[in-house]
């Protein structure tokens, strides 16, 4: 009996701390910059505070675990760079095929070659914060590699979510 009871806990555990992967990969001509708006903050060379938003329409997305579809993302974003290097932070709501949405917060560092012409990159960490629809209840983390160049309007990225959804 004991036995029984043990696997009846173990059985219900895991399904409690399951946690669904799901990897992205969004390329340049999926993202726009839709509003981008600088303040030369004027101490030193180079540093500029930002506000900006990206629109990305998904081509071809994948299913998730709940066999969804992530159709759009809206990223709206704040960075703080001298020469395009330094923090970015913001908030991200992606949309799936059914309506349902899940939100993030975004924090990263940009790092930027000298050539302040050529892309940079940004390593994110996420926290997923909530949702709508099916994820109403969601949690979860993650982690992105986004490369970016506000200049010529170039954006794209890799991520790796992890979530559940509370019942």
């Amino acid at each position: 009996m004991r036995l029984i009871i043990f696997a009846f806990i173990s059985v219900i555990s895991f399904d409690l701390n399951s946690k669904c992967k799901f990897e992205n990969v969004t390329k340049s001509d999926e993202v726009k910059y839709t509003i981008q708006k600088s303040i030369d903050v004027n101490d030193q060379e180079g540093h500029v505070i930002r506000i900006f938003k990206t629109e990305t329409t998904h081509i071809k997305p994948k299913k998730n675990c709940e066999g969804l579809k992530l159709i759009k993302t809206d990223f709206f974003g704040i960075s703080d760079y001298i020469k395009k290097n330094g923090r970015v932070t913001g908030y991200s709501i992606g949309t799936y095929d059914n309506g349902s949405k899940i939100y993030s917060k975004v924090e990263g560092i940009a790092h930027t070659p000298e050539d302040l012409t050529k892309n940079g990159i940004v390593n994110t960490t996420i926290t997923i914060t909530g949702g709508t629809g099916i994820y109403k209840g969601v949690n979860g983390y993650g982690t992105g590699t986004v490369e970016f160049n506000p200049e010529t309007g170039y954006s794209s990225s890799s991520t790796e979510t992890f979530y559940s959804i509370a019942k």
